[in-house]
């Protein structure tokens, strides 16, 4: 399965319904299938903790961010090399109102014939016309309970 940056963030630091939904997600794949990223993957991860850490109302700080890293990298998603194929597929998908960057990683899915795990809805809204199933981690009211409960430790 392809999973992009999204969804890694949203699990290494969000402590609230969202980081639950993606723990949830990345921790619910059967070790049979495993997890892949295209190679821009790490340079979104390390943007996005970034920016995070830059928001003064974010509860993640830079002082957080080398855990982080450590708990993205136990999720063993492989970081894979972009073949130009993808390069191609991806500047079609992005034509079609997908960012490219996002695109990358259905061209990705697309290649292993796989699904893409991501918490970024926009995906799969696009109307780009991708040829893989996308599955876009949203949290549910039971998130909620467990990322209230967790809190209240």
């Amino acid at each position: 399965m392809i999973v992009d940056a999204s969804l890694v963030v949203d699990a290494v630091c969000d402590p609230g319904r969202r980081g639950v939904a993606a723990r949830s997600a990345l921790g619910g794949q059967s070790p049979s299938e495993p997890l892949i990223a295209p190679g821009h993957f790490a340079f979104e991860i390390m943007s996005a903790l970034r920016a995070a850490a830059n928001r003064p109302d974010h509860p993640f700080k830079a002082s957080d961010l080398p855990q982080a890293l450590q708990d993205a990298e136990s999720y063993e998603i492989d970081i894979e090399g972009t073949p130009w194929t993808d390069v191609h597929r991806a500047w079609a998908l992005s034509e079609r109102s997908l960012r490219y960057a996002d695109a990358i990683y259905v061209a990705a899915a697309e290649r292993h014939q796989t699904a893409l795990l991501t918490a970024d809805s926009r995906i799969e809204r696009s109307g780009a016309g991708a040829r893989c199933r996308i599955i876009t981690v949203v949290p549910t009211e039971d998130a909620l309970d467990d990322a209230e409960a967790s809190s209240h430790e």
